[in-house]
């Protein structure tokens, strides 16, 4: 007697299931490790990290040495500057500005910050450059935004580090 074609497509389909689930659950089973051992790895760095956290707050560091200064040089628009320009003018503003570095973020005074480089005025080729500072962000990385317009060159006028 032969098995009706029901009964054939019946045994059929059960053996694909089984076959499938037998060829899936290995995957699965790796997927699962894998992603087991990324929650416990996760899991002990959020452990340290909270525990880091924890010591910081209750003995905050001593102090926080300024390891970068960058200045962001724009026009009265907010716009960049011409590339000649700024090199020229970045020639002049770095030394000051890493005069920065090193020093305890704690004990920088922002007006102090701010009066290194507001008002002073720069020549560049034949136009006068009035510096004025936007913004301090002072910490580790810290940020200057500096404001350069150009002023009518009157006679005497020098920068403020000398003629």
């Amino acid at each position: 007697m032969t098995p009706s074609p029901r009964l054939r497509l019946l045994a059929a389909l059960a053996v694909g299931a089984f076959l499938g689930a037998g060829l899936t659950l290995p995957l699965a089973a790796r997927r699962v490790d894998t992603l087991t051992l990324l929650a416990t790895d996760l899991l002990r760095e959020l452990a340290e990290t909270e525990n880091e956290l924890a010591r910081l707050r209750e003995e905050p560091p001593a102090s926080v040495a300024v390891y970068e200064t960058r200045l962001e040089l724009v026009d009265g628009r907010g716009q960049r500057l011409p590339p000649a320009t700024e090199v020229v003018l970045r020639r002049e503003l770095e030394p000051l500005a890493q005069r920065l570095v090193g020093e305890d973020v704690y004990h920088l005074s922002p007006a102090v910050v701010r009066d290194l480089f507001d008002r002073r005025r720069l020549q560049v080729d034949d136009t006068l450059y009035r510096i004025t500072v936007e913004s301090v962000v002072l910490g580790p990385r810290s940020l200057l935004r500096l404001r350069v317009e150009p002023v009518p060159a009157s006679p005497g006028a020098g920068s403020r580090d000398g003629p």
